[in-house]
């Protein structure tokens, strides 16, 4: 595909970002976002996301309209072939409304086949990617501006950051801003009050991973062990938050708790997790998309690490600290493992030793 030059383009009006999943990457775009809407503020920023993930997109400030991908209802199709003809009916009602409108550019941030091919069909004047080497799946050849990011293994905030230099941009990290609605916060306020949990500071623990990322679960005994100690030595009232069947393992670890903890209700969005989580004096969690919610929220968090890279996974605002072990195999960019050494020899103490310490010590 011929080379585009960005020059042509320099006060663009329609700007389409594509970033599908997971949760913690489209935090990590955010920045990026954030920065873009700054540079060209008259812009109209619409972005292209998972079905699954489209509140958490919505509450951005500097997004101006979301495209959802239903990747969902289309699975569940493909398992259904019988059906295809309605799934090819609604794929022409989702690329009418990829389409419909001009886009001046689109950034691919998310770097495979499918968010290339759904860049290219967007019709964008400039499709800017990752050069060879930073993306996957051949997604090159669906772009026309290729932005090699300044080194190869580096924080993936830094990396999309990077991706603006393909309008003429040198982006720096802002943190992202959230605009929640008055419901969902009144939600979370008479929660907390029904629980007489606004008396004490909260510490709000996620135990849970993806079912993708499991592997990466510290063991919950240590998290009931944990709780114990936050309330005891720290005085917090701990509330443990859950996903999709994560629920039961809430409850094995308050169930096997000395002290009386709480398991947070049911939120009906993404926006009413950030609700919560901002009324949050600490957060604890592993690498997962809450973590890094939390954290680029600016509440205090500790990240329990195991096989990922913190130099490229990690939570980027400086309010977080991260413990891990120094294990020979760790990092490794393996999917499973029996025997995660990495994760099962952290202990209640060394994430306790991070409770008292302030980030910027780190």
């Amino acid at each position: 595909m011929p080379q585009t030059t960005v020059n042509q383009f320099s006060n663009p009006r329609n700007i389409l970002v594509v970033r599908l999943g997971a949760m913690g990457d489209i935090i990590h775009v955010m920045p990026a976002v954030k920065y873009l809407k700054t540079a060209f503020p008259s812009a109209h920023l619409t972005w292209l996301v998972e079905d699954k993930l489209e509140d958490l997109v919505k509450g951005l400030h500097e997004v101006d309209e979301v495209i959802a991908f239903p990747r969902r209802p289309w699975q569940a199709f493909l398992r259904r072939p019988t059906r295809c003809f309605t799934m090819a009916s609604e794929f022409q009602t989702f690329l009418g409304k990829l389409r419909e409108k001009e886009y001046d550019a689109a950034l691919d941030f998310h770097g495979n086949f499918r968010s290339g091919l759904l860049t290219h069909l967007c019709n964008a004047k400039i499709k800017i990617g990752f050069s060879p080497g930073y993306c996957k799946e051949f997604n090159t050849v669906f772009t026309n501006v290729h932005v090699t990011p300044p080194q190869k293994k580096m924080h993936r905030v830094d990396k999309y950051l990077s991706l603006l230099r393909g309008l003429g941009i040198e982006a720096t990290y802002q943190r992202p801003s959230f605009s929640i609605p008055d419901a969902d916060r009144l939600f979370i306020d008479h929660y907390l009050r029904d629980n007489r949990l606004d008396q004490k500071p909260i510490a709000i623990i996620h135990p849970g991973t993806s079912l993708f990322g499991k592997y990466k679960r510290w063991p919950l005994e240590n998290y009931a062990r944990l709780a114990d100690r936050l309330i005891q030595e720290f005085g917090y009232s701990v509330v443990f938050t859950w996903g999709p069947l994560e629920y039961q393992m809430a409850r094995d670890i308050v169930s096997s708790m000395r002290c009386q903890a709480t398991i947070a209700c049911k939120t009906s969005s993404v926006l009413q997790l950030i609700a919560l989580l901002q009324r949050a004096r600490l957060f604890i969690g592993g690498d997962t998309g809450p973590t890094h919610l939390a954290s680029c929220l600016g509440v205090p968090t500790i990240a329990i690490f195991g096989p990922k890279d913190p130099l490229v996974y990690a939570p980027y605002d400086k309010n977080a600290m991260v413990v891990r072990k120094d294990i020979p195999c760790s990092p490794c960019s393996r999917r499973t493992c029996e025997n995660v050494m990495c994760i099962t020899a952290i202990t209640p103490e060394d994430v306790l030793d991070c409770v008292s310490k302030p980030a910027s010590a780190e």
